[in-house]
């Protein structure tokens, strides 16, 4: 999949400016490519786990399978971060972060998790949409809520994990919760840089750069436990780092 995006992604640079795209310096525009890839790669991680595991090098089981899907349906968040409209993205994506947890459940439930917890999440994620679409509340109370749970599965799945008390979890699962993790990070990142008045290009170039740090953390600490390649993680840290580039420049 990720040397599929890849070809995609220098045969859309290397053509000609589109109308139906926007266009900086001659070439597309890199947001629209980045959201794009990530959509895809999420698309077809939520749709197929197995084999996207397979195209990395991964054979993955039931559980680890699941973990897959629920990293592709983070990858999917972060595309429709990208893709709202910025005056009301921080709390359009409290309530899309209602959709992720309901369309996540068959996947939790390989995992025994109790139910409480997300049914809890719900309930705050919904006030917290309400009340930053209307106004109420400042738009780093849901840019904090993204940023602190973001960090905890990024720098400690094991601690995410235990806290939603995950049964029967193995290495897979536990890089995938990193994973799902860095995503929740890039969400945060753009929020955040939005709210400190940073142009969408601004923004989405920090988003990019995060999500090839955890790109990269997979291939440098984790690719190695699963028996895994790092030339994938390394290519999507690669193609991160040169459309958050593209997008400052």
């Amino acid at each position: 999949m990720y040397k599929l995006l890849l070809v995609l992604a220098s045969a859309q640079a290397l053509k000609r400016p589109q109308r139906a795209l926007a266009v900086r310096g001659g070439e597309v525009d890199p947001i629209t490519i980045g959201k794009g890839i990530v959509a895809a790669s999420g698309i077809y991680g939520a749709f197929d786990p197995a084999a996207n595991a397979g195209l990395y090098g991964i054979k993955a089981e039931d559980k680890g399978n699941a973990m897959m899907r629920l990293m592709g349906w983070s990858q999917i968040l972060f595309a429709a971060a990208l893709n709202l409209d910025m005056d009301s993205v921080h709390g359009q994506m409290a309530y899309h972060s209602i959709a992720f947890l309901l369309v996540a459940q068959p996947s939790f439930e390989k995992f025994q998790c109790p139910k409480a917890p997300d049914a809890v999440w719900m309930a705050i994620c919904a006030a917290v949409g309400y009340k930053t679409l209307d106004g109420s509340l400042n738009k780093w109370v849901p840019t904090a809520i993204w940023l602190a749970n973001g960090a905890q599965f990024f720098l400690a799945p094991q601690s995410a994990i235990d806290l939603y008390e995950m049964k029967g979890t193995n290495r897979l699962c536990k890089a995938m919760t990193s994973m799902m993790g860095g995503q929740m990070l890039c969400v945060g990142t753009y929020l955040a840089a939005l709210v400190m008045d940073k142009s969408q290009s601004e923004a989405f170039a920090y988003a990019m750069a995060v999500n090839g740090l955890a790109a990269a953390k997979f291939a440098l600490q984790d690719a190695d436990d699963l028996k895994a390649p790092k030339s994938g993680p390394l290519a999507w840290a690669a193609l991160s780092a040169g459309l958050a580039y593209k997008a400052l420049n």
